[in-house]
């Protein structure tokens, strides 16, 4: 009788297993303590004709590149560097990365969104502040916010555009490029070094999933008028501006912990 329910309890414990397995297995938790899951990041490079450049021919005489070449390079270059910092905070998919396959969803893409002439306002609360640097020194690179001036804002006139990208590369966040400008500052003439400052501006627009606006404006950067090497360029301006707009984005992600 004794071995009967020895025999009995053998076998509803080994039919029972599995449940008991799956039941914990249920409860389990693959995040740890204090990391968090977050969502892709889509980059959405300028469209070619939002290339406003006063340095194209100086460009060229340096470089033999012409007027395409030159632009191509920029937004690429644009492109890349963004890339680098905003892959920091997130998984980046860039149209970049397999142009041939996602021509078509970026022309979708440009068709979808409207362009308009905004005034740059204070950065939102939920944004870092900030702080702008005035005047040149030793020809170090200032990143601002510029509030007297407007900028090429991002408008959707429906959200099926977003839906579309979040349902098909998951990408949760979207950064817009919307126009690069890169101009001459004739009042920062140095009479004594025949210089002057030129500015490279980006205008952008950050999303998420539901079209919210997280950050948009201008980030600019200068460089001097006797620099005419795109490379230089590129690392001198492109990458504090791009720092700057990850910034934006970096606080909405990973807010600073409370101390």
């Amino acid at each position: 009788m004794i071995r009967f329910k020895k025999y009995i309890h053998f076998f509803s414990v080994f039919f029972l297993l599995p449940f008991l397995i799956k039941a914990q297995e249920g409860t389990r938790t693959t995040t740890t303590s204090g990391s968090t899951q977050t969502g892709k990041i889509m980059l959405v490079p300028f469209e070619p004709k939002l290339y406003m450049s006063e340095i194209d021919q100086k460009v060229n005489q340096q470089t033999k590149w012409n007027f395409n070449q030159i632009r191509e390079n920029f937004r690429h270059q644009l492109d890349a560097q963004l890339k680098l910092k905003l892959q920091s905070i997130a998984p980046v998919v860039s149209f970049y990365s397999d142009s041939t396959k996602m021509t078509k969803d970026l022309e979708y893409t440009y068709l979808s969104s409207n362009l308009s002439y905004d005034p740059v306002t204070q950065p939102s609360s939920a944004t870092a502040p900030t702080k702008k640097q005035e005047g040149i020194k030793n020809g170090q690179v200032a990143v601002e916010i510029n509030n007297d001036k407007k900028f090429m804002n991002t408008k959707l006139p429906n959200l099926e555009v977003l839906n579309y990208l979040n349902n098909k590369y998951k990408v949760e966040y979207f950064v817009f490029v919307n126009e690069l400008d890169i101009t001459t500052m004739m009042n920062s003439y140095d009479i004594s070094s025949d210089t002057y400052q030129r500015q490279v501006a980006v205008h952008y627009s950050i999303l998420d999933k539901t079209g919210k606006t997280i950050s948009a404006g201008l980030a600019t950067s200068t460089f001097s008028s006797k620099e005419n090497n795109p490379k230089k360029i590129v690392s001198s301006t492109f990458t504090p501006i791009a720092s700057s707009i990850a910034s934006k984005l970096a606080v909405i992600i990973n807010p600073p912990k409370e101390k």
